[in-house]
């Protein structure tokens, strides 16, 4: 064997051990994977019903309009969405305050024709609603016509979705 035999069977020698040697140990790690699948629905008021400015010595019958979105992450069917009276309610008569003795009442409608009335505790939505994607329904509000005290006046419907 010639001297550049034993140098190049040397080179393979070392190359060998060390490629070997590189690879010679080893380590694991775990990867936890998890999933929580939730199956809710939400319901949000994102525009309030906001009247402008009624007038305090002359007849009105001013309507706005505001919304409710429901959300649910998986599909439903026979969804409900109920309102409720308010926080001064009289009879079936919601009503908002001055936060003194004032009040001013006013009505809850499904439709902008103000043909279907929301009653007390009754159903403003009934439907399907599909997986992940919000639906926006519309409500509509009406003071109905009369002279009213001047102030400011507030009230807060309760809004429950049943499904």
């Amino acid at each position: 064997m010639t001297l550049i035999s034993k140098l190049s069977a040397v080179a393979v020698l070392l190359l060998c051990g060390t490629s070997q040697g590189a690879f010679a140990a080893s380590t694991t790690a775990s990867l936890g994977v998890s999933a929580i699948v939730t199956d809710t629905c939400t319901v949000t008021a994102p525009t309030a019903m906001v009247f402008a400015n009624p007038s305090a010595s002359a007849a009105t019958n001013e309507s706005v309009q505001g919304s409710i979105v429901i959300l649910c992450t998986a599909a439903k069917t026979g969804v409900t969405v109920t309102m409720g009276g308010g926080n001064n309610l009289s009879g079936a008569q919601r009503r908002m305050t001055d936060l003194g003795t004032g009040f001013l009442p006013y009505n809850v409608f499904s439709d902008a024709g103000h043909a279907n009335a929301v009653a007390v505790d009754g159903t403003f939505f009934s439907g399907n609603i599909p997986a992940a994607l919000p639906v926006q329904r519309s409500v509509y509000g009406q003071i109905p016509s009369g002279a009213y005290t001047a102030g400011t006046y507030l009230d807060t419907i309760v809004v429950t979705l049943n499904y």
